[in-house]
């Protein structure tokens, strides 16, 4: 098989350049191992509230992507070819490297597992099922993810008993501390018990889990561990493990090249961009690339990518959550409900469209 563009993951990164490109009339091949794209922001919501979106978070790449698609892993990575795991190969002139992060502690989060779409659905299922039957449910881990899990849980079901540990100080590390608060205040609200400066861990002595910091001990009957991403660069250690930082990012310049490949690109998280690991800056990411790749193919100068400034939305359950920008950091159901509607799952579709 040949390409002039080959893309490595079907994240929102990977899917947005490959659909830009293909309207510039660029031919395009995106590998991934899944069948299916997921809108991932919408997965905690969808996880305890089942059916809520009724199938629209995921859809076949065959239904959304204006290029070709192939079903498979990579297995190893050259300057102009790729060996995939399904034994195919794929020559290139140019690669674009959006294998995205996996969350180890939480597949729940991203699949790791669930290749085909009916897998994913029938594993959401699963999960479904366990939530609804638990009475106690623990969450260790206090960051976006945590913190936004925890709210849905708590929120759809109120006779639940929630808690959330984190080990710093205050929920939401790296944000104002204003918005700290919010989301501390909206949880407690709904009923989470929220344990700071905490390290909550397996102990079989006492058959529950042990804060490591006291003499706590819960005994949940779910518990679900939002600690954290890792990057998925292992096709990467083979032959270019030196174009990984100590982060295992991908090194790229100001024009989203990987340094030292010309032919290489990447973006998303497991680029080293210098931006927030969001899949709105992905999009944003996968727009600007294939315009810097066309031009590029064109021979034509390109001007740096430009950084986004901080902006997030975390919801704290389907009625309320705090936004945080640049410039002001806020409560205001108005500003929150841009996403409550459908976690801006009608956005992302049409920011694919063919």
């Amino acid at each position: 098989m040949k390409t002039q563009v080959l893309i490595i993951g079907g994240g929102f990164g990977g899917v947005t350049t490959a659909q830009k490109l293909h309207k510039s009339g660029v031919q395009t091949i995106v590998v991934d191992k899944k069948d299916y794209f997921e809108v991932t922001y919408a997965v905690l919501r969808e996880s305890a509230t089942q059916g809520l979106f009724k199938g629209k978070s995921r859809r076949y790449y065959r239904d959304i992507l204006a290029g070709q698609f192939v079903q498979s892993g990579v297995k190893t990575l050259q300057d102009n070819t790729v060996l995939l795991e399904n034994g195919e190969r794929i020559e290139f002139e140019q690669v674009v490297i959006a294998s995205g992060s996996r969350y180890p502690t939480l597949p729940l989060a991203k699949s790791m597992d669930a290749h085909s779409l009916n897998d994913r659905e029938a594993e959401l299922r699963q999960h479904y099922v366990q939530l609804k039957d638990a009475t106690e449910i623990l969450i260790i881990g206090g960051g976006v993810v945590g913190v936004e899990l925890a709210g849905e849980i708590a929120y759809t079901f109120k006779d639940k008993v929630v808690t959330l540990t984190h080990k710093n100080k205050a929920l939401l590390s790296g944000f104002s501390q204003k918005a700290q608060r919010k989301a501390h205040q909206q949880l407690e609200d709904l009923g989470v018990q929220v344990k700071l400066n905490s390290d909550y861990q397996l102990c079989t002595k006492t058959q529950g889990y042990q804060d490591k910091r006291s003499t706590d001990v819960l005994k949940p009957d779910m518990v679900l561990c939002a600690t954290g991403t890792k990057p998925n660069n292992a096709f990467l250690q083979q032959n270019y493990s030196h174009i990984l930082n100590n982060r295992g990012l991908i090194v790229v310049n100001d024009t989203l090249q990987v340094v030292g490949q010309d032919n290489f690109y990447a973006l998303g998280d497991i680029a080293d961009v210098g931006e927030a690991k969001l899949g709105y800056l992905a999009v944003e990411q996968g727009k600007y690339l294939a315009k810097r790749i066309v031009r590029n193919r064109q021979g034509k100068s390109v001007k740096a990518y430009k950084r986004n400034p901080f902006m997030a939305l975390v919801p704290t359950g389907q009625k309320t959550g705090i936004v945080q920008t640049s410039l002001f950091t806020s409560a205001c159901k108005h500003l929150v409900n841009i996403k409550q509607k459908d976690l801006f799952i009608t956005k992302t579709y049409k920011a694919f469209a063919k």
